[in-house]
């Protein structure tokens, strides 16, 4: 198993970008491979096809978003909160633009009990220090719940390369790390909080 720094991964995205890619289809992928994830998963322990996406405002958003749009088109709904207000990065922006029109915002406040499945696409390997109050709140709600958890690249809190967490960092039951595993998905404590670590391509 392939694992890489938050830097070399980085690299990774722009070497496959100098060869002929783009950033924009690497979104496209990690957010179609994480939705097929989410589907089998859910097949799996048979679940209802309802989806609550806990959103940032930087590419991890993004591919939350993309997600959010494939699980629509195969018959899920789908719900998203904006803990971090809007403000976009360009390709979070591009994607929260495609998201379809049944899908409903709800206020980042107490996480329903209707949601069966909770994607955390706050944060991504960048993260470090503390988590914000808003997010804190959700995180701390959706960790002592039912729900499926399932984090997008190394789950919000949690710092990529040491395996250091901030408090209430979102714990998975699995977090799909886009590309390659992430030191910090293997160091304790942050290995308590991925779950089951799944790799998938993203045509890297």
């Amino acid at each position: 198993m392939r694992v890489l720094t938050a830097a070399q991964m980085k690299a990774a995205e722009d070497a496959a970008v100098a060869a002929g890619g783009s950033y924009e289809g690497l979104m496209e992928n990690a957010g179609a491979a994480a939705a097929v994830q989410t589907m089998e998963l859910a097949a799996q322990k048979g679940l209802a096809k309802s989806v609550l996406l806990l959103c940032g405002k930087g590419n991890n958003a993004g591919d939350a978003f993309v997600m959010g749009r494939l699980l629509a088109a195969q018959g899920w709904q789908v719900a998203y909160m904006l803990l971090c207000g809007q403000g976009f990065s360009p390709l979070a922006a591009l994607n929260f633009g495609r998201l379809p029109k049944g899908a409903v915002p709800l206020a980042p406040t107490a996480v329903p009990q209707s949601a069966v499945v909770v994607v955390d696409g706050v944060f991504g390997t960048g993260f470090h220090g503390q988590l914000p109050a808003a997010v804190q709140a959700a995180f701390a709600q959706v960790n002592g719940a039912a729900h499926l958890r399932l984090a997008l690249d190394v789950p919000s809190g949690l710092w990529c390369d040491t395996g250091e967490v901030a408090k209430n960092t979102f714990c998975g039951h699995y977090t799909f790390a886009f590309g390659a595993c992430k030191p910090g998905l293997l160091l304790q404590p942050g290995a308590a909080c991925a779950g089951q670590v799944r790799v998938l391509d993203i045509g890297l």
